[in-house]
């Protein structure tokens, strides 16, 4: 498994008020929401998949070993039927979408759907082991539960438990660095970053990864409150 995560900041007011209905409070650092974009290059029983998924960081500890818990607004898969079995059975909010995913640089990730391009994210052309040189260079891991959507059909919002390691090399989002963010009714995050002004500062990547999880399970079966306090 390879993997990109894009860690950037965005306006605080607005996702503070988009999460309340959620019950949920976005993590504030110096005055900005905290978000993360993770492009996932891997296989499952041997079917070839990518997936692009947005997590903001919630207020206080929700994981373990001082990590944030996250909520998980869109996500999307290249394999239709892997997008189906998430909505489906895991309550996640997964939608089929074409998905390109780049770990060497200059390193790259998109996400398209009919119309065209709607997310992308790129290193300059220019960027190689040469000219850019990684800030860190070191195992990194996290862990905590994944908050979802709720649903006017759930009485009990879900919300599951996962880890994500590997060797990172990361490197700061570089002026001539891009995103390029094309709102589309079927893709409400795209429009959340771009309303939201989202950021880049970071890019963590990892050509060998491990991501890991538990099922989706309602939030008032777990020791958690979506504050990440006790119960």
């Amino acid at each position: 498994m390879r993997d990109i995560i894009l860690r950037g900041s965005a306006d605080l007011s607005f996702w503070a008020e988009r999460l309340e209905r959620e019950d949920l409070v976005p993590l504030g650092d110096g005055g900005k929401a905290q978000l993360l974009l993770i492009a996932v290059d891997a296989k499952f029983m041997g079917v070839r998949f990518r997936e692009l998924s947005v997590a903001v960081s919630l207020e206080a500890s929700g994981g373990t070993d001082g990590h944030d818990a996250v909520y998980l607004p869109q996500a999307f898969n290249s394999v239709r039927l892997f997008a189906f079995v998430e909505r489906t059975f895991y309550h996640t909010p997964y939608y089929p979408a074409r998905i390109r995913v780049e770990t060497r640089l200059p390193a790259a990730f998109e996400v398209s759907l009919a119309e065209g391009v709607i997310l992308r994210a790129e290193m300059s052309a220019d960027s190689t082991s040469a000219t850019r040189k990684p800030t860190r260079l070191q195992e990194e891991s996290w862990e905590g539960p994944i908050f979802l959507p709720s649903s006017p059909r759930q009485q009990d919002p879900k919300v599951f438990f996962a880890r994500l390691a590997g060797h990172t090399h990361a490197y700061p989002f570089a002026a001539r660095d891009t995103i390029t963010l094309k709102p589309t009714s079927r893709a409400p995050i795209v429009e959340w970053l771009a309303e939201s002004e989202f950021s880049p500062q970071e890019w963590a990547i990892r050509e060998t990864a491990t991501h890991a999880r538990t099922k989706s399970v309602g939030r008032s079966s777990v020791p958690l409150s979506p504050a990440g306090q006790a119960g």
